[in-house]
């Protein structure tokens, strides 16, 4: 099986991402999204639930050749305020990786100064039919802490989001996208389906469920290069241009 395409954005803005707006540089702003997005569709592409993909994975299902998966990391109340309107636009769908522990908060791990979504901020999402997924508690780089500590904001996430929107949440992302091994058999462990880096990861999806690679989205990046990561053949190019 062919592995799908998977854009990862974090933070939309209203104007343009300048530096003193995101210090950290993960934001696009709400018109380069609707570009993004408008541009895929034009050229046929369909976002496809990342809720079904494990289920196809391992069974070794084919895609439709167009077909591209879009992830928001973190959970700023940007997503539902500016990037629900967009998604709703084009008809894609995406999936959010929400902190629970830092819900109605600030983003604490950055600059202390992007609003995260609330409880039921999170629930409109869910409504709306977007893929609420994990992405631990206090947005912990699972690879630095105590593996008793890496397993309690693993577990605790999924716990304290299945309270909040009533059903299972399946799916994780790693904060900073970094794993090890000892950290995907932690999320597998509490029941997770399957969990996804970023481009520091296998090229086939296929081969480890655990450790499914993404390709980050940049304030920079224009139409065409958003383009360019949602080939299949994306990710050889990357370590290609690496190697």
């Amino acid at each position: 099986m062919t592995s799908l395409p998977i854009l990862t954005y974090h933070r939309i803005v209203e104007g343009a991402p300048t530096r003193q707006i995101d210090p950290q540089r993960i934001s696009v702003s709400q018109a380069q999204f609707r570009s993004h997005l408008s541009w895929l569709k034009r050229l046929g592409y369909r976002s496809f639930s990342l809720s079904d993909y494990p289920e196809l994975l391992r069974k070794g299902k084919s895609l439709s050749p167009r077909s591209v998966a879009i992830t928001f990391d973190d959970g700023y109340e940007e997503v539902l305020r500016l990037g629900l309107p967009v998604l709703q636009e084009v008809g894609f769908t995406a999936t959010v990786f929400a902190v629970p522990g830092q819900l109605g908060g600030c983003n604490a791990w950055d600059d202390g100064r992007a609003r995260l979504l609330s409880a039921d901020e999170l629930r409109q999402l869910d409504r709306a039919g977007i893929t609420i997924g994990a992405h631990t508690c206090q947005h912990a780089h699972l690879t630095r802490i105590n593996p008793i500590v890496a397993e309690q904001e693993i577990r605790g996430s999924k716990t304290a989001l299945e309270e909040i929107v009533g059903h299972a949440i399946t799916l994780f992302a790693y904060p900073y996208g970094e794993t090890e091994d000892w950290v995907d058999g932690l999320v597998q462990a509490a029941g997770f389906e399957a969990a996804f880096a970023t481009d520091h990861a296998p090229l086939r999806h296929a081969d480890n469920l655990y450790r499914i690679r993404r390709a980050v989205v940049f304030p920079r990046n224009t139409a065409w290069e958003i383009i360019l990561k949602s080939q299949r053949w994306y990710s050889r190019y990357q370590e290609w241009k690496r190697s």
